[in-house]
Parts: structure tokens; C-alpha cells; sequence
């Protein structure tokens, strides 16, 4: 259901309990709307209105909180990924192979998480059999002097 239909249906509703509670206000006894009763009423909807902008407040932020850990963890792992990069790189030529597969990797799992078509689901998953062989032959490199 659309965001339109959904604000709709709530509108009409809330707008026919307007016209009903009109309505019914002529038929109540007189000791049902004198100012008492309207105070409790008042007493009752500050505190409804009160609780749900405290439940909202809440929603926020954890909305939040939620958005902001995985920005960490995004930018976590890509300076993982750029750092593993940057040490293959200090390998050499025969590093070549693995800086391949790392970038297909990241390439693909990009591709993945933000699909260039939307309409496309979005998966986290990288195919084990590429992530182990990457791992083959970043365990193959041999380093040349002591530094690395």
C-alpha cells in the first residue's frame, strides 16, 4: 500500500472520529461536559501526546544510533581493505595476482550491497571459493627483506 493510501485512510479516520465526537457531544448529559470532565479529558490527552513524542524520541535514536555503527563498520572494513591493498603493494610484482582478486572482491561485494539496478535485492555474501583463494595467495607471497 502507498504512503498516499496509508495517510488517506488515516485522515478519513481520524476525521470521521472528529464528526462522531461533535455528534455524540449533543446527546451526552450536561455533567459529562462541564469543565471537570474537560480538564480530565485535556489531563489524559497531554499525556498520551507526551508519551507517544517520547516513543518517537526514542525510534530516532535508535535509528540513528543503528545508522551511525554501520557507518563505522563501512568505513572499518574499507580501511582494512585499503590497508591490505597498500601492503600487497609493497610485495611487488608477484603481489600483482592477489591485488586482482582483492579489488574483484571488493568490486563484486559492492555490487552486491548497491545494486545499480534497484530493483535488484541486495546480498552481503562473498562466494567462499574467491575469498579462500585470495586468502592462497596472500599466504604464498614470500617477503624479500626483513621488513615485511
Amino acid at each position: 500500500m502507498s504512503s498516499l493510501a496509508i495517510s488517506s485512510i488515516v485522515f478519513a479516520c481520524i476525521f470521521g472520529g472528529a464528526l462522531f465526537g461533535m455528534s455524540l457531544r449533543a446527546m451526552l448529559p450536561e455533567s459529562h461536559v462541564d469543565s471537570s470532565s474537560r480538564d480530565a479529558v485535556r489531563l489524559a490527552a497531554g499525556l498520551v501526546v507526551t508519551m507517544a513524542a517520547l516513543v518517537l524520541g526514542f525510534l530516532v535514536a535508535s535509528a540513528k544510533s543503528s545508522y551511525d555503527a554501520q557507518i563505522a563498520d563501512v568505513t572499518q572494513i574499507s580501511a582494512k581493505v585499503i590497508l591490505l591493498d597498500r601492503i600487497l603493494a609493497h610485495y611487488g610484482p608477484e603481489a600483482k595476482e592477489a591485488r586482482a582478486q582483492l579489488r574483484g572482491i571488493v568490486v563484486g561485494t559492492l555490487d552486491r550491497l548497491w545494486p545499480q539496478e534497484r530493483s535488484q535485492p541486495s546480498g552481503v555474501r562473498t562466494p567462499p571459493a574467491l575469498a579462500e583463494h585470495l586468502y592462497d595467495n596472500v599466504q604464498a607471497l614470500s617477503p624479500k627483506d626483513d621488513t615485511w
